[in-house]
Order: structure tokens, then sequence, then C-alpha cells
């Protein structure tokens, strides 16, 4: 199959950007230049995928659209584009834009007798219209790093150590008895939260589940993460406090992720990802994944969140992921994976708020949930 190649890629600029990216990413089809058409309302938005193609080492710049409502005046703009492209192969994006900006591209490079081609960001293709080409499959795919840079975001950084596989069976266990274990690892939670810096805890007051509890850290001694010294609680390293502390979910919800048997889709999964807003404000997501050009952000909970009133920290837990959305335009999909069950009201407000739950009893059948949220088709 020939793959036809361009110097000029001219693009419409909208508020998902991946679509006018992904095609500088095959080497086969890379074109020399990216010139972005751009509306008053998306110029930001512009500036931030110019950046990322020229540090692809792919020039770009942008040409402003005065007025996308008006068929004619675009033409005009986007006609005056085309004839400073003289003596260059070009090529038009008609993926982006408004629908008005879009029609009115389309419509001057059929006159003009240029190529026209769409992405289908989901399956990573290039589909030429108004030809006999074939639609083919891009070669390399984005990466967090890329993807949240050309939406304005930056990566700070991302949990990359690794735990034995043996954890991976003593997450299991907690799964496994997710009821009988749920108070129990709160008690877990709040010993391992108090350990930080010092990794000891003092082991203090009644607990009604002390004997759920002291088999609990039977366990945490058997698998190498901690063990009980007097009325203390001693933990191997830093290591293993985050593991006990609620980051054994994280761990055991990326392994999960990973090992679906149709990974392939999976771009990328990153744990404890630092990010970056435009306005430089930082948060962290505990998983995000990109699955077919389509971002997902997984906030992974151990402990209770039946705080006071209305507003308690399932609430605010759930507005952190709805307004994370921006990490990754329109498509951004966000979840809440918890090993204890949630009140009626933050269920509600996460249906409210097109926000997956995962919860309880579910965890049993973690990838079967996981995979019918994520996968295309799923």
């Amino acid at each position: 199959m020939t793959i036809p190649r361009y110097d000029t890629h001219i693009c419409l600029v909208s508020a998902q950007a991946t679509p006018n990216f992904i095609p500088a990413l095959d080497s086969r089809f890379r074109p020399k230049e990216v010139i972005l058409l751009v509306s008053v309302d998306m110029q930001e938005r512009a500036r931030w995928l110019e950046t990322v193609l020229k540090q692809r080492g792919i020039a770009a710049w942008s040409r402003p659209i005065s007025d996308p409502w008006s068929v004619t005046r675009t033409q005009e703009e986007i006609l005056d584009v085309l004839l400073k492209c003289d003596g260059k192969s070009v090529a038009l994006n008609v993926t982006g834009g408004t629908k008005l900006m879009a029609i009115a591209a389309q419509d001057v490079f059929r006159e003009a007798r240029k190529p026209v081609f769409y992405v289908h960001p989901e399956r990573n293709e290039i589909v030429p219209l108004f030809s006999d080409d074939e639609r083919f499959v891009i070669e390399e795919r984005v990466k967090l790093p890329d993807y949240l840079s050309i939406h304005g975001y930056r990566e700070l950084g991302r949990d990359t150590r690794e735990f034995p596989a043996r954890l991976h069976i003593l997450c299991e266990e907690f799964i496994k008895d997710v009821e009988r274990f749920a108070k129990p690892l709160r008690a877990l939670n709040s010993l391992a939260h108090q350990a930080k810096g010092s990794l000891r805890a003092r082991l203090v007051g009644r607990s009604d589940d002390a004997e759920r509890v002291r088999e609990l850290l039977a366990k945490l001694d058997r698998y190498g993460l901690a063990k009980v010294s007097g009325d203390e609680i001693v933990f191997l390293d830093e290591n293993a406090r985050f593991f006990a502390n609620g980051g054994w979910l994280e761990v055991y919800v990326a392994g999960v992720v990973s090992d679906l048997p149709d990974s392939s889709h999976i771009q990328d999964v990153a744990r404890s990802l630092k990010v970056e807003s435009p306005g430089k404000a930082r948060n962290e997501i505990d998983v995000a994944l990109l699955v077919a050009n389509r971002l997902f952000l997984i906030e992974c909970k151990t402990k209770y969140l039946n705080g006071q009133g209305e507003e308690g920290p399932g609430a605010e837990m759930l507005y952190k992921l709805d307004s994370l959305a921006a990490l990754g335009g329109l498509n951004t999909r966000g979840a809440i994976v918890s090993f204890q069950t949630l009140k009626h009201a933050d269920r509600q407000r996460a249906k409210d708020l097109g926000i997956k739950i995962i919860e309880g009893g579910q965890l049993r059948n973690l990838g079967d949930h996981l995979r019918n949220w994520m996968m295309p088709g799923g």
C-alpha cells in the first residue's frame, strides 16, 4: 500500500487537539509543516498544539479565521492560505474546527482539487475523502506527556516504583474478602498515615474488629511489609508504608488494566501522575490511562469517604475528577474505584457527573468493569 505524503497539513483548531496532532506521529505521513486555522476563541489551544509540534521537529504556525460563522469570509481566508502554499503539496485535515469552518475549508480544497482527509481518533486511522486512496492506521501512538501538552497541561512526574509480584496476591486476598476487611483496612490506613516519616505507629485504643485487625497485621508480616513490635507497628520501608496506606489499590488497578485481554488498545498507563495546569495549579491522579486516544482518570480509595453532610470527602473527590476533565478535552472520562461502599448521595452525584463507580464487592470483577468502561465497543 502506498501512503501519500504531503509537505503541509492545514488543520482546523478545535477543543479536540488529538486529531490534529496524531497524523504528525507517523513517519510515513509526517508533514514538514502544519498550518493551524484558528478562530479567536481557540488561540490558546493553537499555541499549545503549535508548541508540541515544534518540539517534534515540525514547523508550525497559526493563521486567524476572523469570523468562523461566515462561510464566505472563511473561504476567502482559507483560499489565501492555500495560495501562499503554491509549489508545495498540501492536504486539508478536516477533522476539527466548527462545522461551518469544516464546510468552508472542504469546499475550497475540492474546488482546488487538493486532497482532504479525516482522522478517526479512536481507531487511530487516516481516512481520505473524495478519493480512491485507502484509509490506513497510524503507526505511532501518542503517550501521556504529549497528550497532556497539546491540551495545555504538563506532566511533572509519575510513580515508577515496582512492587514484587507476590504483593498482587495480597491485593487479591483483600478483594476476595472485601466485606470482611473493609473496617480493618480503615484502621490500617490510619496507622500507615501516622507512620509517615518514622515508619512507626502506636497500636492504641480498642477496635470492634480487633480480631480482624490482628489478622490483617499478620498478613503484612507474612508478606514482609511490617511487623508488630510491642505496642507499635513498624513498616519495612517507605514503599511498604505507601502500599499499606492505600497505595496497594493503585498498584492493583494499574496491574489489572495492563493485564486486560485487549490491552493493545492501551497507549500509556501512569500511577500517581502529577500534572500542572495552564494556570500552574497542581494535581495528582491515582491512575491515568490513554486508551484509543481517549484519557481515562481513576481515583483509588481504600478509606471510608462517609464524611459529615452532603459535601464530604466523597463529594470533594467527585468534584476533583470532574474538574480534571480539561486534561484531555471533551472525551475525558473519570472513575472511582473504592474498596469501601460509597453513600447514596455520592453515587447519585457521580451519576449526574458521568463518573463511573466501582465499589465494594464489584472489585472482585474489576477487570470486567474496567474493560466495559474503557475499551472501544465495551
